[in-house]
């Protein structure tokens, strides 16, 4: 009999801009950064656009446990409405470089591997269609 793997899964990359690494974020001395925290229960996709509301080029990473969501910052995180706690007095500086589970509760970190490069709005203004009048029927 054949059984599908559930425990050793290949990390993949389930939304463009992010990796999946483990753990809760850390720099590359195992530091941790400052956050925006949302205590709600979110999907790596819907944390990954709360985080892209705050609108800064300074986020590294995000991170989500079962019943929360953390946008990570190099320096101090923004202050936002809606935000259940940011914390501004960790030391993580640089990217994401790999993960700390001090804490033991259970973060999974997406490492921002497009930092910089993601426009603040999460919805276009405008869906891009093609118009019928330029594509010629292919005749063979």
């Amino acid at each position: 009999s054949t059984e599908s793997p559930t425990t050793s899964a290949p990390t993949v990359h389930p939304f463009t801009g992010y990796e999946q690494i483990g753990g809760e974020c850390a720099d590359k001395d195992g530091g941790l950064f400052s956050y925006a925290q949302y205590n709600e229960n979110a999907s790596a996709e819907d944390c990954a656009i709360k985080c892209s509301g705050l609108a800064t080029s300074a986020q590294v990473g995000l991170g989500v446990t079962s019943s929360s969501c953390r946008c990570y910052f190099d320096g101090s995180a923004p202050d936002d409405e809606g935000q259940t706690f940011t914390s501004v007095d960790e030391s993580g500086t640089g990217p994401v470089a790999g993960v700390n589970n001090e804490s033991g509760e259970n973060w999974q970190c997406y490492r921002r591997i497009a930092a910089g490069t993601v426009e603040p709005t999460t919805k276009p203004t405008e869906v891009p269609t093609v118009s019928p009048t330029t594509q010629a029927p292919v005749t063979q």
